[in-house]
């Protein structure tokens, strides 16, 4: 996540997590961040191909892991594999979130001051 505007990185992967990252409720929906190194207002455009390929990635091993499935039961126990599933939806939900950070492609959004003017 490269600011468009300093060329330095616009959030940390903890502030991008846990925090609106400089701007109201309504534009984190919408997408929008401010930088942390120059405070520009930054919107995320798209994502670049590596996030569509992690996607996919991830799909794959979970296709695979719900066809193994019924033999880890058999070998380890019903309660084995759900504390194996909790785990692993977990990892997987962090990876994505990871990777919507890492690859996000931002652009410069014109605040409504400049607009005015």
């Amino acid at each position: 996540m490269i600011c468009p505007s300093c060329g330095k990185m616009a959030s940390t992967w903890m502030r991008n997590s846990f925090s609106l990252q400089g701007v109201s409720f309504v534009q984190s929906l919408k997408g929008q961040l401010r930088c942390q190194q120059c405070g520009t207002l930054l919107r995320n455009k798209k994502y670049s191909k590596q996030m569509w390929y992690l996607l996919v990635a991830m799909v794959v091993v979970m296709a695979l892991i719900i066809l193994f499935s019924n033999h880890l039961r058999q070998v380890f126990g019903m309660g084995a594999v759900a504390i194996y599933w909790i785990v692993l939806v977990i990892m997987v939900f962090s990876l994505f979130v990871y990777g919507m950070w890492k690859f996000s492609v931002l652009e410069i959004v014109k605040e409504d001051k400049e607009k005015e003017k």
